[in-house]
């Protein structure tokens, strides 16, 4: 092999070798260009998990609130309840009562008179 051509061979792979290095150089500014965009990505994704914990964070205390007011109705109503019942028992003694007296005062009169027939007849 003479001079020239061992110079033309080793320049052709010195060329070689240079468009391969400038490919790898291409290829690394891709890799890159996607390692900032997985970077964006992982950002965005931590905003979101920030923003979910917030909405979940919120959730439980409206959750809790809503337990203290159902505690709350809860409470009314049995206050309520009780009250029904006490008001209930009330208007039937008051029925009661007023059944008594309508029945008393009509047999008043008979009682009266069969006490003072057994009187009569004692004496």
């Amino acid at each position: 092999m003479s001079e020239q051509e061992f110079q033309a061979k080793v320049l052709s792979e010195l060329q070689a070798l240079r468009t391969d290095v400038e490919k790898l150089g291409t290829d690394v500014g891709k890799l890159q260009t996607d390692v900032e965009k997985l970077q964006t990505d992982v950002h965005k994704l931590q905003g979101d998990v920030n923003k979910l914990q917030g909405d979940v964070s919120k959730l439980q205390g409206d959750v809790s609130e809503l337990a203290t007011q159902v505690k709350n109705q809860e409470y009314k109503f049995e206050v309520y309840q009780r009250g029904t019942d006490a008001m209930v028992r009330m208007a039937t003694t008051i029925i009661i009562a007023a059944a008594s007296v309508v029945v008393l005062s009509s047999l008043s009169p008979a009682v009266t008179a069969l006490v003072s027939a057994i009187a009569h007849q004692g004496n």
